[in-house]
């Protein structure tokens, strides 16, 4: 069945705050990029339920939904939804714009203070990113043209190859262009002016003057030989400049004026500055990165491919992998070929497929083998966060093998100085591999490959995993509906009280059989009607049906007898599945997840078995009352879908012990 995006992304919206809430979303292969106005009034709690995301992450401002595949539907169901996508820069946080700061007052120093090197990593990937799908399509002809001169299909000097070659080429000969327009849009310039001062750094007159013997000078000032074809940082910086610049000129010339003054002002101003400070200046990072990475590769050697490419599962977790993929372009674009960047995303990428693809094969969980078998497939084409979030890091093993195969898959290419010569960094780096050092480059690229894949395929089988529980829901709620109809005859009846047997007799966890759940008072104080809760998604039930409590005092205990499933790292919140089946979530107050875990002390973990009145978390509740929180605390059965009915036991301002039936589930 086609899936309904535009429920999802109303469902994404209302926990985002709702659409006032959010400045503006962007994406990026996997990730949903949302900046909003008070982070705050995020649920990410309900965000996490979504079937569409494995999971969220926050990046000092920037608050990050993983859709993995899916990704390109819901940004453009949340478009269809209205939701600003294009608007600001991704340096704008925190700094005034034509519109001012998007960031809250409160915030601003703070923001500024953390947020300075990850806006300029997501400055510049935001200008480089989009032209990757060109760079790919390049680099796939240069090894067409490759394969047809290796092969002796055509002369590289028949016309058709030159056509050939010089297509390839414009992606790359032509970068500055291509980043002057994705450059505009991030810093808001006039598009036009930015692609005219690209044409300076290109124009033909000025690259003969560059190739000639004498000086170049303009109105007596030096202007640098420098060849800016192929370049990437020197454009970037400059119509960063030229956005103040615009600004300045917008200020100081006359309204009647401005539609003729301004863009040639602006240019008159901006292209000497291009061409003797800047564009020197960005020539100067540019080719520091590549000696940079030279270096590194010099001193470790093959052992730098390896730690990158072991590291990169928990460099992704942060959302920094974005920050090297600049560097790595910028090799490939200066010197024609990456030895580090993507080379280690090749490996860590199949080594988190090698290690979904064994979760696949080893775990009796149905559900986990779907998601396994997907998310492997996924990670082979090089979108790794469904692998990531939703079955290795989530397993715990599994991803310390992964790293391990990365490892050693980076560390055998690093010694056979594996080389790409496109931006690819999945199974389709295989014909990246082509490229100046020919076939033998291929044969260690595809072994570097099948080492990375292989071993974490097999370390995983090898250390194994805690498999979920596999649950019998459907079969349960049919033989319970059996029950209740009178129609389960007395062998289904015996085989269904075999606690943690499936009618083969295997140990699976099926809960037996019963005709009602009770739960207890989390807390001792009194009852609040779920629908007076201060927050909508409790109020209105989107979590679940239950009931909430007014705490008398800071100790919450266990309703029933169970498991604990999960507790949150900040205390707040504890989601625990009773023996008999029902998933309780018991919610310490409202907006309590911004004390960031401070006055909350957790006595369970999870998986943990516990009793119930087993004491969960205590809390400072005095403290937090003065603070301005409001600590109701409300407890809903997450999975009421399952059962008949959740039945509330005690009526509105009744007085409850924590030992007090609260709710009945049927």
């Amino acid at each position: 069945m086609k899936k309904d995006y535009g429920k999802a992304a109303d469902t994404l919206i209302a926990a985002l705050g709702g659409k006032g809430n959010i400045t503006r979303v962007f994406h990026c292969m996997t990730r949903l990029r949302f900046y909003v106005k008070d982070r705050s009034r995020i649920d990410e709690d309900a965000i996490k339920k979504m079937a569409e995301v494995s999971g969220v992450n926050w990046h000092q401002e920037q608050f990050q939904v993983i859709a993995g595949n899916e990704v390109n539907e819901m940004y453009r169901a949340l478009e269809e939804k209205g939701i600003p996508t294009d608007e600001g820069s991704f340096m704008d946080e925190g700094i005034p714009t034509h519109g001012g700061t998007h960031m809250d007052k409160g915030n601003q120093g703070q923001g500024k203070a953390k947020g300075g090197f990850n806006k300029v990593i997501d400055t510049i990937t935001g200008c480089m990113t989009p032209m990757i799908p060109a760079l790919t399509a390049a680099g796939m002809i240069k090894v067409v043209l490759t394969l047809i001169s290796y092969f002796h299909v055509l002369e590289d000097t028949s016309s058709t190859y030159q056509v050939l070659n010089f297509i390839g080429d414009v992606a790359f000969y032509f970068m500055p262009v291509l980043i002057a327009a994705n450059a505009a849009k991030v810093f808001r310039v006039n598009q036009a002016l930015a692609l005219i001062i690209a044409g300076v750094f290109l124009h033909p007159n000025f690259v003969a003057m560059v190739a000639g013997d004498g000086p170049v000078t303009f109105i007596g000032l030096p202007v640098t030989k420098v060849s800016y074809s192929y370049s990437v940082i020197p454009v970037i910086l400059m119509v960063w400049i030229m956005s103040y610049i615009e600004k300045l000129v917008d200020r100081i010339t006359p309204r009647i004026t401005k539609l003729i003054l301004n863009p040639t002002l602006i240019i008159l101003i901006s292209a000497p500055i291009a061409l003797i400070v800047i564009g020197p200046l960005g020539a100067i990072i540019g080719n520091g990165l590549a000696v940079a990475i030279d270096f590194l590769s010099a001193k470790l050697g093959f052992i730098i491919v390896g730690i990158l490419a072991a590291a990169f599962p928990f460099i992704v977790m942060t959302g920094m992998h974005h920050a090297l993929t600049p560097i790595g372009l910028n090799a490939i674009a200066t010197a024609g070929v990456d030895k580090l960047i993507f080379v280690s995303q090749v490996c860590s990428n199949l080594a988190q497929s090698g290690a979904a693809l064994a979760v696949a094969v080893k775990t009796r969980d149905k559900d986990m083998k779907q998601l396994a078998s997907a998310a492997g497939v996924s990670a082979m084409m090089g979108i790794t966060e469904p692998a990531l979030y939703g079955v290795t890091l989530k397993l715990k093993r599994p991803v310390v093998a992964a790293a391990i195969g990365a490892g050693i898959g980076g560390i055998v290419g690093g010694i056979l100085q594996v080389s790409l010569y496109i931006s690819q960094n999945c199974i389709m780096a295989i014909p990246a591999f082509i490229g100046g050092e020919g076939m033998t480059n291929l044969l260690y690229g595809i072994i570097m490959i099948v080492v990375s894949f292989a071993v974490s395929f097999i370390l995983t089988i090898i250390f194994g995993f805690e498999d979920e529980t596999v649950e019998k829901t459907g079969e349960y709620l049919a033989e319970n509906s059996a029950v209740q109809k009178g129609t389960m005859n007395s062998t289904m009846q015996e085989e269904m009280t075999q606690a943690g047997k499936d009618r083969q007799g295997n140990p699976v966890g099926v809960r037996p059989l019963v005709k009602k759940i009770e739960a207890a008072a989390p807390v001792k104080g009194k009852i609040v009607e779920l629908s007076h809760v201060k927050d909508s998604t409790f109020a209105e039930k989107v979590l679940g049906d239950g009931i909430a409590v007014y705490p008398a005092e800071g100790k919450v205990f266990a309703p029933a007898d169970g498991v604990i499933a999960t507790v949150t790292d900040t205390g707040h919140g504890i989601m625990m599945r009773t023996h008999s089946g029902a998933e309780l979530l018991i919610h310490i107050g409202l907006e309590t997840v911004n004390l960031n875990g401070r006055g909350f002390t957790v006595h369970v973990k999870d998986g943990q078995q516990v009793k119930r009145g087993e004491l969960l978390v205590e809390f400072d509740l005095d403290t937090m009352i003065r603070d301005g929180y409001d600590m109701v605390t409300p407890m809903v059965v997450t999975n009421g879908d399952d059962f008949i009915r959740v039945v509330p036991m005690k009526k509105k301002n009744e007085e409850v012990d924590q030992d007090d039936i609260l709710l009945t589930i049927v």
